[in-house]
């Protein structure tokens, strides 16, 4: 589980996590050990508090159902890195990509422009 992880990069302590989610500093601890493993209900705090998905969290990757073999090589490291992004860092690569194909359509009509077409 990457509850560690999170915790740490949140810059939370375990007794911070312990209280959001109505757990023991001590039950908490056993969660990011691994002695013990949290319900589902805990889970979902979680993954909110942390803006991500359950499957990240305990590291469960979930099958593609897309052939990754007819794509290129960029194509695959993209989705690769997307995998690991959390809630809010997709929504601003799902606005980033908005924008550039809005860009990418007003460059097409000022070359258009341009051309005299």
């Amino acid at each position: 589980m990457k509850l560690k992880k999170l915790r740490l990069e949140n810059n939370f302590t375990q007794e911070e996590i312990a209280k959001i989610i109505n757990k023991s500093a001590v039950a908490y601890g056993y969660y990011e050990s691994g002695r013990n493993e949290p319900d589902l209900q805990t889970l979902i705090k979680l993954a909110d508090l942390y803006h991500t998905t359950i499957d990240f969290i305990v590291e469960h990757e979930v099958p593609y159902l897309l052939d990754k073999s007819i794509l290129n090589n960029e194509q695959n490291n993209l989705i690769n890195k997307i995998i690991n992004l959390n809630k809010e860092q997709c929504m601003l690569v799902d606005a980033y990509i908005e924008g550039l194909k809005v860009g990418q359509q007003k460059h097409n009509e000022l070359i258009k422009k341009l051309k005299g077409e």
